[in-house]
């Protein structure tokens, strides 16, 4: 979908031109704002879609210490889904789909309600929708502990979704597929309204801010406007991340923002997902009234994560991200090493393991061990060490000092179960891909290039001197090209230095002659004369 045909607007922003596709579910059929959304994934195709495996090859390990440091940054990109990501990916595949079902542009029901809407914003009366248009649209929780992978989940499913799509025909509208806003440190209602009007304004291009998001413009006129622009434009989902922010509104403003989010979802038929830390809790069961509202499509609750085959599975994919020279197995110890001292907190996992290896290269150790791994996590990780020790206690007195961290037990939503798919082979499966297909991956060109004369015997100094060289002088050829220019650098500075040494040795040998003659009460001319380096001009006279 992401390649697909693009169109730039009157302002110069491109956008994605609408391609239909045929629904195979009764509700989507002739629906052309869920037409034009990608296909519905299997878990497989998730999967795939999903993974985000950085470039790397075994022969980078022999790179020097600073290039391999800068290539372990690589490893923060790394993302492998688990079976909890996909079934976020089926969730909000559904909750996009069907907040879409009763928002036909094409039916005569959903231009009146536009104009009911627009009527009543012009009358300052309150605005809503028939129930009929209401009722298909839903919100649902994702709460889950600091670290542990939400936001980075949330994203790398959105990016399935292009943003914006084009419609000029059988419809002409702006469709804004998705939108995430972060809730205000403050829990300001009016700081989220400016928020909405600048994000959307730089997607399409329009001017709301200017018109309706100004710090002048009140609250209630805000909201309202912004209800308006997100119907108009068919906003399939709005997400709200960080909402544990609105415990820190002052007065009844966590309250307003709750009831705004309520109003979007029951009158204006506007989705919405919340995430937020195990704090949110607190906000989103206050009542059971509210609670309800927030699980439309279940609420989803990602505490550590256990030792089991996700866990494995995640680790193993990490793993073959090594940049030491000796290449180290995972045993049996060093997965448990790593869970320990993460608790199965991934976004921990990652650093320690990126931690580990940079100082394995530091220190010349080269290898990674768990005693290494634990004196990272003791040093490197300080502050996440009395987090992670409650966790390790289990003593939920203990975890409750950590607010982030309170587990809570919800009970697992049933509706749309998909079976769990084999992550082991379906991991197997894609690493058999990857080893096929990394001839064809290219390094970086720089990188390549050093290797390549690296291989050829030219030590690292001089392959990148001329590497460098080569680029500098030809950025557009290709590598074999560079590599030509490489060689042919490497042979003039060889070249030269031949020549200078030539030349020092002539210059150091006439000097000694001339310093020999002195000794002798010579002159130089003399000196010279005699060893044949001056000849003689009588010798070229006819007598």
């Amino acid at each position: 979908m992401k390649n697909g045909k693009t169109i730039e607007l009157e302002n110069g922003i491109e956008v994605l031109l609408a391609e239909y596709r045929e629904q195979e579910t009764i509700d989507y059929k002739g629906n052309p704002l869920i037409e034009a959304l990608p296909p519905i994934l299997s878990k497989e195709e998730a999967f795939d879609q999903l993974s985000f495996l950085p470039m790397f090859h075994n022969s980078e390990r022999n790179l020097s210490s600073h290039h391999r440091y800068h290539a372990l940054l690589r490893l923060s990109r790394f993302y492998q889904p688990i079976n909890q990501t996909l079934n976020l990916e089926q969730r909000f595949s559904g909750f996009i789909r069907y907040g879409y079902v009763n928002r036909n542009p094409l039916h005569k029901k959903h231009v009146q309600a536009l104009l009911d809407l627009h009527n009543k914003l012009v009358n300052k009366e309150e605005f809503g929708l028939p129930p009929d248009i209401r009722s298909s649209a839903s919100s649902f929780t994702l709460m889950g502990y600091p670290g542990i992978g939400k936001t980075s989940a949330i994203e790398r499913v959105l990016s399935l979704y292009p943003q914006v799509i084009l419609h000029q025909n059988p419809i002409n509208l702006i469709q804004i597929v998705w939108l995430k806003l972060n809730c205000p440190h403050d829990g300001s209602l009016k700081t989220l309204c400016m928020d909405f009007f600048k994000k959307v304004d730089s997607l399409i291009g329009t001017n709301y801010f200017e018109k309706y998001g100004k710090p002048s413009n009140s609250v209630s006129s805000m909201v309202t406007r912004m209800g308006q622009v997100a119907r108009l434009h068919s906003i399939g989902a709005l997400i709200i991340d960080e909402i544990q922010h609105l415990l820190s509104a002052s007065g009844t403003a966590s309250e307003m923002m709750m009831n705004f989010f309520v109003t979007l979802v029951n009158e204006i038929g506007v989705p919405v997902m919340f995430i937020g830390t195990m704090k949110a809790k607190a906000l989103l069961q206050k009542d059971f009234r509210q609670a309800r509202r927030s699980s439309g499509q279940g609420d989803m609750v990602w505490q550590q994560m256990k030792q089991d085959d996700d866990w494995e599975v995640l680790i193993t994919s990490m793993w073959d991200y090594q940049w030491t020279n000796e290449y180290t197995e995972l045993t049996e110890e060093l997965l448990n090493t790593v869970y320990e001292e993460s608790q199965g907190i991934v976004d921990v996992a990652v650093k320690l393991y990126l931690l580990a290896q940079a100082r394995a290269i530091d220190s010349g150790i080269e290898k990674i061990t768990p005693q290494l791994i634990r004196k990272v996590a003791k040093e490197d990780l300080r502050l996440l060490q009395p987090m992670l020790e409650a966790l390790k206690s289990g003593n939920p007195s203990d975890i409750a000092k950590y607010e982030d961290i309170v587990p809570i037990d919800i009970e697992e939503y049933i509706l749309n179960r998909m079976p769990v798919i084999d992550l082991k082979a379906r991991v197997q499966v894609k690493k058999e891909k990857m080893a096929q297909d990394r001839t064809n991956k290219e390094l970086p060109i720089l990188e390549k290039l050093i290797l390549s004369l690296i291989n050829l015997d030219v030590p690292e100094k001089i392959a990148e001197s001329a590497a460098k060289y080569a680029l500098k002088k030809s950025p557009e050829s290709t590598i074999p090209q560079l590599m030509t220019l490489s060689l042919q650098y490497i042979e003039e500075k060889k070249e030269k230095k031949e020549k200078k040494n030539e030349a020092n040795i002539s210059v150091n040998k006439l000097q000694s002659i001339v310093d020999k003659g002195k000794k002798n009460k010579r002159s130089a001319y003399e000196a010279l004369c005699e060893e044949g380096y001056i000849k003689n001009p009588l010798d070229d006279l006819i007598i």
